[in-house]
């Protein structure tokens, strides 16, 4: 890897080209609270301003090209230590290195930002970018409904459908607070990659949408109960989710990986906690998978599980676009999970660490250990 600048390490991607990191150190805006035009407003009031900024500034990077990352880590006995991560690959060393910074550019107003270590924020879990002895590692994904489908003619025995992500209302301050005060580092890594789907995509959401809607198409009822029978439940449900892919998901959008690591074994109730803010569930990655969990982890990667993601359904009736449509998330969606640290008020703990304008990343910087410990 190659340091060209403070907070940026290029290196070859093994095909002919090269892939640049980005590390920024953040923090809520110091004064902002006090600033006269934000005081005279609400706490609900100023959460539902940050939401609104953030969810502008989400929306003007959703184009592909790059990816990006949250990162809020605690358990190192002080406040959180958040960074802001972004990779790009491109021909060319400037070229990687200009796209990276496109994936993150015009931070909103209430956060501040400082170049920081790549390695370092890479492997949140130990202070100098080492690997930890032991990992633990949750995933939150959309919750999955699996419904049997009762029509006999059916070429689908069962519908799976993912609930789309959505805020849960709450502050954010409790899931932070415990996040802090874990006995062990622990990160919670939220991942963004801006895609657009193929026009393939679209036909196949579209056939998926007619198929189940002929299964929820009411039939003819029996002459001795008297008018129709309402169309199979679960066709319906199936017939919902794709009408709503359709309107969400065939134009820029994002895939989004969510990771919960520790340096220790992680307590059942702050994965659910992280998930209810979202409105997700929980996943501990299969054995097998554990590997390319971690990969995702300190590479900025977001390959799938397919084991994991994988709902108790049968072996016909989760195919890749289910998987794919799991994996995806609009702009809205992206906004309820990728929270930058906000500014709070009267509070007798500062909650998150500030950068030191002086953090820049050492002079010979590591590459990314990828390496699985072991795992609890």
């Amino acid at each position: 890897m190659d340091q060209r600048e403070p907070g940026v390490l290029v290196g070859a991607d093994g095909a002919g080209g090269h892939t640049a990191r980005l590390a920024l150190r953040i923090a809520p805006a110091p004064g902002l609270a006090e600033h006269r035009g934000y005081l005279a407003l609400g706490e609900e009031h100023r959460r539902a301003e940050a939401e609104a900024a953030e969810l502008a500034w989400l929306s003007g990077l959703c184009r592909p090209g790059g990816r990006f990352e949250l990162r809020c880590t605690g358990g190192t006995g002080g406040p959180l230590r958040v960074a802001l991560l972004a990779r790009a690959d491109a021909p060319t060393p400037a070229a990687a290195v200009a796209a990276a910074r496109a994936a993150i550019c015009g931070l909103p107003a209430h956060v501040i930002a400082e170049p920081a270590d790549v390695a370092v924020e890479l492997n949140a879990l130990t202070a100098d970018g080492s690997l930890p002895a032991t990992v633990d590692l949750r995933e939150i994904r959309k919750r999955i409904d699996v419904r049997p489908i009762a029509r006999a003619s059916s070429p689908r025995r069962q519908a799976a459908t993912a609930a789309p992500l959505a805020p849960s209302g709450r502050s954010w301050e409790l899931l932070w607070t415990e996040l802090a005060r874990q006995p062990v580092p622990t990160a919670l890594s939220v991942a963004l990659e801006p895609v657009q789907l193929l026009p393939e995509a679209g036909l196949l959401f579209h056939q998926f949408a007619e198929l189940y809607a002929r299964l929820a198409a009411p039939v003819d009822g029996n002459p001795l109960w008297q008018g129709a029978r309402r169309g199979d439940p679960a066709a319906e449900a199936g017939r919902d989710f794709f009408d709503d892919a359709i309107r969400r998901y065939l134009g820029p959008v994002y895939r989004l990986r969510i990771t919960l690591a520790a340096a220790g074994p992680l307590p059942p109730g702050l994965a659910q906690l992280a998930a209810d803010q979202v409105g997700g569930a929980v996943l501990a990655p299969e054995p097998s998978e554990r590997g390319l969990a971690w990969h995702n982890f300190t590479t900025l990667a977001l390959d799938p599980l397919p084991l994991t993601h994988r709902p108790p359904v049968d072996q016909g009736d989760w195919g890749d676009v289910e998987q794919e449509l799991s994996g995806l998330v609009d702009r809205h969606e992206a906004a309820a999970a990728f929270r930058l640290p906000y500014e709070f008020t009267g509070r007798a703990v500062r909650l998150f660490d500030r950068p030191a304008p002086a953090a820049v990343p050492p002079s010979a910087p590591v590459a990314a250990p990828t390496a699985l410990p072991p795992l609890i």
